[in-house]
C-alpha cells in the first residue's frame, strides 16, 4: 500500500507544481526591477534588433500587477528581407522572403517563451482579404510582465529580433488581460483533484474489503 501511495505522490506533487509555475501571479514588479530591465533592454538597444518604446514599455512594467497577460499581434511582411547594410545576413537571406526571416525570429522565440512558462494560443496565416491586408495573427500568452521583461533583456530576443524587423513590413500589437475560459490552470487543478480522491476512495474501499477476509 505505500508503494502505491508513494507513486501517487510521485505524480500529484510534480503535477501541482506545473500548475503553479504554469499560472505565475507573482508580486508585482517593484521600482528597482523595473529600472533595472530597462537598463538591461536599453543596452541591447545597440543591436540591430533593438527598437522598443522605452516611455511605453516603462509605462507597461510600472503599472505591472502580477497576472498573466496576453498579446494580440498583427503582421504584414516584406516581399524580401530588409537587413540593415552590413548585416551579415543581407547577402545570405537576400533571396528568401520576408516570412522566411520572420520564421528564424519564431524558433528563438517559441523557445523563450517557453522557458518562462509563456506560449502561443493561437495563430493564423489566413487572412479574409476582402477585410485586412495582415498576413498573420498570433496570440500569445505570457505568464507575467516579468517574464516578457526578461525576454526582452536577453541576447537571444535582441539578436533574433533582427530577422524580425527585416521580416516585417508593419505590425500592431494590442495587449490583453483577462481569464481564459476554461482557464487551464483552474482546469488541471480540479482533474488532479479528482484523481486524488478518487484514488483515496479506492484505498479505502480496498482496506475495508481486505478486513473482511478470512485470515
Amino acid at each position: 500500500m505505500k508503494k502505491s501511495q508513494l507513486l501517487m505522490s510521485s505524480l500529484i506533487v510534480p503535477l501541482l507544481a506545473l500548475v503553479v509555475w504554469y499560472h505565475g501571479g507573482s508580486e508585482p514588479l517593484s521600482v528597482d526591477e523595473v529600472e533595472y530591465y530597462l537598463s538591461a533592454i536599453a543596452d541591447q538597444e545597440q543591436k540591430p534588433g533593438g527598437r522598443h518604446d522605452f516611455k511605453e514599455l516603462r509605462g507597461f512594467l510600472a503599472n505591472d500587477d502580477g497576472q498573466p497577460f496576453y498579446t494580440v499581434n498583427l503582421y504584414n511582411y516584406h516581399a524580401k528581407p530588409q537587413y540593415k547594410m552590413g548585416s551579415e545576413y543581407s547577402n545570405k537571406y537576400a533571396g528568401e522572403s520576408g516570412r522566411h526571416a520572420f520564421d528564424r525570429f519564431s524558433k528563438v522565440m517559441i523557445k523563450l517563451l517557453a522557458a518562462h512558462s509563456s506560449h502561443p494560443i493561437f495563430g493564423s496565416e489566413w487572412v479574409d482579404d476582402n477585410s485586412s491586408g495582415w498576413d498573420r495573427l498570433v496570440i500569445v500568452r505570457y505568464r507575467s510582465r516579468r517574464d516578457i521583461a526578461k525576454i526582452f533583456a536577453s541576447d537571444e530576443f535582441a539578436d533574433a529580433s533582427e530577422h524580425k524587423w527585416a521580416a516585417i513590413a508593419e505590425n500592431e500589437r494590442l495587449l490583453v488581460q483577462g481569464l481564459h475560459i476554461p482557464s487551464f490552470y483552474l482546469v488541471a487543478l480540479t482533474v488532479i483533484v479528482f484523481i486524488y480522491v478518487f484514488y483515496l476512495l479506492y484505498l479505502r474501499k480496498r482496506s475495508v474489503a481486505n478486513k473482511g477476509r478470512p485470515d
